[in-house]
């Protein structure tokens, strides 16, 4: 029956993509007689994937070695989208770069990753796109992070300056993110 609970909340935690739920409801009863009343009480905390192994293994059912290889191998999955540009006085975008990084990662690596940019103008006539300056997506050797550069060109031809707005976003193995914009 142990076994049961603990499949159970393992295939549920893989499915939601979220830490597993601590041990199944435990239930006390005690008789209904004179000297008391039944009593039901339950507990419920989040317990991290060490954390559910060792239960596992202290609780004289340990899991097997494919239980334990899904759980150390759970991914979770994360999005992060940065704009930089400039607005108007009435709060509307004149140029703009979107960089939106999403990353999948198990704590102990970057599984994988994909990055997706845009470019807008509010006017194609008087800010003029020229194209990308740089877009692209990469990771490390040990897959520690995956960093994604964005920047893109924008004549005005007001003044023929040339603008490039940037966004580079980092997603670490533990979920963490870092951005730097400018331009």
């Amino acid at each position: 029956m142990r076994r049961v609970a603990i499949v159970t909340v393992l295939s549920g935690a893989l499915a939601a993509g979220v830490l597993a739920a601590g041990p199944a409801a435990q239930a006390e009863t005690k008789p209904a007689d004179k000297f008391g009343k039944e009593v039901t009480t339950t507990s419920q905390e989040a317990l991290s994937k060490k954390d559910l192994i060792s239960e596992a293994q202290t609780s004289g059912q340990p899991l097997t070695a494919a239980e334990k290889y899904s759980v150390q191998a759970a991914e979770y999955c994360r999005t992060y989208t940065r704009i930089r540009g400039y607005k108007a006085s009435n709060g509307k975008w004149i140029i703009a770069v979107t960089n939106r990084l999403n990353w999948c990662y198990n704590g102990s690596y970057v599984t994988r990753y994909r990055a997706s940019y845009k470019a807008y103008t509010y006017n194609k006539y008087k800010w003029v796109w020229k194209g990308w300056a740089m877009k692209k997506v990469t990771h490390p050797s040990n897959w520690a992070y995956a960093t994604s550069y964005a920047q893109g060109a924008f004549r005005y031809t007001g003044n023929g300056k040339t603008y490039k707005p940037y966004v580079i976003i980092r997603g670490y193995k533990n979920g963490a993110y870092k951005w730097k914009a400018g331009g």
